[in-house]
């Protein structure tokens, strides 16, 4: 994928020139690269092809709007783009003194309780983005709010960083407990909040969870340690 291609040096200078000079000539772009022109020409041409720079009728190269937005994404020093944490959502429906708890069935985290969680969908409001995401994984309609916002640091106990989330925490209430459906990824279950963190397998993010809803913790950020066999 192109987000994640190790670009030259070179091809590195050309992007990061036309930040700060918007336009330019191929001769300023071949100096700000330190190289000759036939070997130059073949970067210029693969920034081209990857939809990042074009060639303007005037002749003076630009940035195109994604050169702009992966430019911005951009380290430097490596030619890479700069990871990031992911955008997620965890979403906590609710009916009275029960809580809709979900087991993930696949990989990582195969087996283990807590909240069901999805990727906020790109473009997509994060109220609209949860209610799509639960309908999906249960078939169950919910209208969610937002309540607040948990950064979640997984890590080994090498302090190796697995994963890295900001989700935003979503809260759905229902009149009455309706039956979830069969999905691949999980499966879900009306239980009292008890009983589900009583369960040997659980996030351990799940207690704290609950404990930003009763409170009223608009943010929380947790690091998180996981042995090779939990993760």
């Amino acid at each position: 994928m192109k987000s994640t291609e190790k670009l030259h040096k070179a091809q590195t200078a050309v992007l990061y020139t036309l930040q700060y000079a918007t336009r330019a000539r191929y001769s300023e772009l071949m100096r700000s690269a330190k190289m000759e022109s036939d070997i130059f020409k073949f970067h210029i041409h693969k920034l081209v092809r990857l939809g990042y720079i074009l060639k303007a009728d005037d002749g003076l190269y630009e940035l195109t709007t994604e050169g702009k937005a992966f430019a911005s994404r951009l380290d430097k020093g490596t030619g890479r783009e700069i990871e990031q944490p992911k955008s997620s959502m965890l979403m906590v429906v609710r009916c009275g003194k029960y809580v809709l708890a979900h087991r993930r069935d696949r990989e990582p985290f195969n087996g283990y309780w807590g909240i069901a969680s999805a990727p906020v969908l790109r473009g997509v409001p994060l109220a609209e983005s949860a209610a799509r995401e639960l309908k999906k994984q249960t078939g169950i309609d919910a209208k969610f709010r937002v309540a607040g916002s948990y950064r979640v640091i997984d890590v080994n106990h090498r302090n190796t960083v697995l994963e890295d989330k900001i989700f935003a925490l979503m809260i759905a209430e229902l009149d009455r407990p309706v039956t979830p459906c069969e999905w691949s990824g999980g499966y879900s279950e009306w239980m009292s909040l008890e009983k589900l963190l009583r369960k040997d397998r659980l996030f351990a993010i799940t207690p704290s969870i609950f404990e930003m809803i009763s409170i009223g913790i608009p943010f929380r950020e947790d690091v998180c340690v996981y042995s090779n066999d939990e993760y």
